[in-house]
């Protein structure tokens, strides 16, 4: 008789599952011409990637305004994977003065230069973020006609806490402070009022303008 333990655990399996065959199959599809974009809070989706192949770029949009926190973690990716995350610095100049949203003036550009000579790009939006969010394609196309692949746009927040638990995923050491969505230091607190509240607080502002 299977416990309830033995059944979260099939159940974990199955969600992964699908978000392999996603990244499976752009792989193979668009073969070199495909990378993955990760914000660096969590290793998620780069761990699905490199279970399907080591050779699928990560890609890292660096616009000088990040956290300590979140460039250490660049950093304990490439060493637990073995490989070069692909960083595409702004070409915007730094402002010691820049305010809320500002630091992500560059970031659509930052993400063209990215993806020029790919087809598509990987990343980890989830469904349940935010009403915006909420019809989030597995398989898509963005607003330049690349294919764009949310392979965990299904899963529930205990989906992804499973998986980090189960695989020993890496984790911004923000996570742990009280952080639940990370951006930009200029535009990222403590959530005050549900998930990703911290985010641009006292704005109105509720996408840097990658998933627009």
């Amino acid at each position: 008789m299977q416990t309830r333990q033995d059944q979260s655990g099939i159940l974990a399996d199955v969600v992964a599952a699908t978000a392999l065959a996603a990244i499976d199959w752009a792989w193979s599809t668009h073969p070199g011409r495909v990378c993955v974009l990760s914000s660096m809070q969590d290793a998620v989706v780069i761990d699905l990637a490199m279970r399907i192949d080591r050779r699928i770029p990560i890609v890292f949009l660096d616009t000088g305004y990040h956290f300590d926190e979140t460039l250490e973690t660049v950093e304990r990716v490439e060493q637990h994977y073995g490989i070069a995350v692909e960083r595409i610095a702004s070409l915007v100049p730094m402002r010691s003065d820049v305010v809320s949203g500002e630091c992500c003036a560059d970031k659509a550009s930052m993400l063209d230069r990215a993806l020029s000579g790919r087809d598509a790009w990987i990343t980890g939006l989830q469904r349940i973020e935010t009403e915006q969010r909420a019809d989030a394609e597995l398989i898509g196309e963005d607003r330049r006609g690349a294919i764009k692949i949310c392979p965990i746009a299904q899963w529930s927040d205990n989906d992804r806490r499973q998986y980090i638990e189960r695989h020993g995923i890496i984790t911004n050491p923000l996570l742990d402070d009280g952080y639940d969505s990370i951006g930009c230091r200029t535009c990222t607190v403590r959530p005050t009022d549900g998930p990703r509240s911290g985010r641009w607080a006292g704005t109105e502002k509720t996408e840097c303008g990658l998933h627009l």
